[in-house]
């Protein structure tokens, strides 16, 4: 029997096998939880790993974490794989492989592996967001900023149906964890909801808040709205760290989908406003070659500042600055295609005045009818047609979506100033008026208002509730969506709705303020986990095979080759069976 093998960029290791055919075990949805987790019910076709932090206050700097698994009877084998820098201290029905892998010892019903990390994390970056300590994560006498321990599984099961993987976080005590990183310690939670996001603001009791929670929630709020690039996630958690004892390495930092922290001190009236910075990469779902690696610093300043500026955080001229930046020496004359070249933060600097001007260019091309936020679109759309992968984005791929936005004639000047020393110059403010002024095409999505989704089948029709259910096999979703042009010019769109992958687009081209209905439909044959996205929106379903119902037999009739007894006990077992086999 072999193994195939999953290596994913969370340093999440899961290997799955039905034995003929192969399964592989891929990464589900994860789920983030506060205080002492409270067990869920383990559905019959996922495996659940729970990571539990824990502060150790008799070794100060030391991170616990008590990993446990819940599976159904069909994973015959499981092996857990911890970090190369842990220190194990305590196991339950799991023992020693290997110096990182323990093995499940097929009896426990939910074994656990307990073990100790180092809760610094340390940085010698020199980048503009850089400061004078070098502490990404720490742990100090009262609370504790932790990255989340990665832990690697993988295991054989039986069955044909292959296995979801979900992975949620605990906190034994006060606490609050996100998917990456976690806040161990006193602290007061705010959220705010806008455009399909919850915004979780941890104040620990430690922090000393510059700006104020309303303001950081409308900033967010705003740039939300405003960027129309898709990877919209529905949570995002912003940690508040605090300032008073510790030297950070950094202003801020964003780490997984969509974790960020940010200096308590930091505030929100400055052109490299650090909230939206990180914000911004929150909202980068591609992943990056080495010559194309300047695009995750260069989007992140170019939009953290842009968004500023819109914001009335910033006037035009401390916006400029910002973007000035690339025109001076030595960063101007580094090659952005070649980070070996890179001198003084020029992916920062540089990288964020080629793609202010390639969104200038763009957008005097198009008349305003498309903008940069068309190429980062399509930069979090990137994947590999034929195997569904997300595949790096090239710098011809770049070169590709700029010319679909603004036509070959742009992505020619833009190539030519990330590929050689070539440098743009900044614009000024008439023309900044002239061209920004009028917001491009921007289109919102939203559920239509009355019963928007539902689900049909033979036997009739109804309404989903909310955004999530369950459904039979052989029934069919309906969603209708209303598309709406909420930016300055007409334009053209293209809504995707996507179920577990596979994926149908409706397209159109709207006025300003104009709307539009589209309605799809899919049709279940399968049971399973699903989740369908369309827009903005997430549905998650469960679909199950129909319940089968077996045949009555009247009691005085006798079955060929049974009693009437021995009859309706085998009847009886039978049913037993096929719904065990359900």
């Amino acid at each position: 029997m072999r193994y195939h093998v999953v290596v994913l960029t969370a340093v999440l290791l899961v290997v799955g096998s039905v034995g003929v055919p192969l399964v592989a075990g891929l990464p589900g949805d994860a789920v983030a939880a506060t205080e002492t987790a409270v067990p869920t019910q383990i559905a019959d076709d996922e495996i659940r790993m729970t990571t539990t932090l824990n502060r150790t206050p008799d070794r100060i700097g030391d991170l616990s974490a008590t990993v446990s698994f819940r599976f159904p009877d069909r994973v015959t084998e499981l092996t857990a794989r911890i970090p190369d820098s842990a220190t194990v201290t305590d196991t339950d029905g799991f023992s020693r492989e290997t110096a990182t892998d323990y093995e499940w010892d097929e009896r426990t019903e939910r074994p656990s592996v307990t073990f100790r990390v180092d809760a610094d994390r340390l940085t010698d970056d020199q980048g503009p967001l850089a400061e004078d300590g070098r502490f990404l994560f720490t742990e100090t006498d009262d609370w504790a900023l932790v990255q989340i321990p990665s832990t690697g599984v993988q295991w054989l099961q039986t069955g044909d149906r292959e296995l979801a993987f979900v992975r949620e976080t605990a906190v034994d005590g006060e606490g609050v964890a996100g998917d990456r990183m976690a806040f161990l310690g006193p602290h007061e939670i705010e959220t705010h909801t806008a455009h399909g996001q919850t915004f979780r603001l941890v104040v620990p009791e430690a922090a000393d808040l510059e700006a104020p929670v309303d303001g950081i929630f409308e900033s967010l709020s705003r740039a939300s709205d405003r960027l129309r690039v898709g990877d919209r996630d529905p949570e995002v958690l912003v940690i508040a760290a605090p300032t008073d004892s510790v030297s950070w390495g950094v202003r801020g930092l964003q780490i997984g989908d969509s974790d960020m922290w940010v200096q308590d001190s930091e505030a929100l009236d400055l052109a490299t406003n650090v909230w939206l910075h990180e914000y911004v990469h929150t909202r980068q779902a591609f992943r990056t070659t080495e010559e194309t690696r300047w695009l995750l610093e260069a989007t992140g300043t170019y939009y953290g500042s842009s968004l500023a500026l819109e914001g009335g955080h910033v006037e035009f001229d401390r916006f400029r600055r910002v973007l000035d930046r690339g025109e001076e020496t030595p960063q101007s004359t580094s090659v952005l295609s070649q980070p070996d070249s890179w001198e003084n933060n020029a992916h920062y600097w540089k990288g964020s005045l080629v793609v202010g001007n390639t969104d200038r260019r763009i957008r005097e091309t198009t008349d305003s009818e498309s903008s940069f936020e068309a190429v980062f679109r399509s930069l979090n759309s990137h994947a590999d047609p034929d195997s569904g992968e997300d595949d790096p984005v090239t710098a011809r791929d770049l070169e590709a979506y700029i010319e679909a936005a603004g036509g070959s004639e742009v992505a020619a000047v833009s190539s030519r100033y990330t590929t050689t020393d070539a440098t743009p110059t900044m614009w000024d403010g008439r023309t900044h008026g002239e061209v920004f002024g009028q917001l491009p095409a921007q289109f919102r999505f939203r559920l239509a208002a009355d019963d928007p989704i539902g689900v049909s089948s033979a036997d009739g029709s109804r309404s989903l509730n909310g955004t999530s259910g369950t459904l039979t096999v052989g029934e069919t979703l309906t969603v209708d969506m209303v598309a709406e042009n909420v930016g300055g010019t007409v334009g053209d769109y293209e809504l995707p709705f996507g179920v577990n992958g596979s994926q149908q687009t409706a397209t159109g081209r709207l006025q300003p303020n104009e709307t539009s209905t589209h309605r799809f439909e899919h049709t279940f044959t399968e049971p399973g986990q699903y989740t369908v996205t369309v827009g903005d929106e997430l549905i998650e379903l469960r679909v199950n095979e129909p319940e089968s119902i077996p045949d009555q037999l009247p009691v005085d009739v006798e079955t060929p080759g049974f009693g009437v007894a021995i009859a309706a006990s085998s009847l009886l077992l039978s049913a037993f069976l096929a719904r065990r086999r359900s």
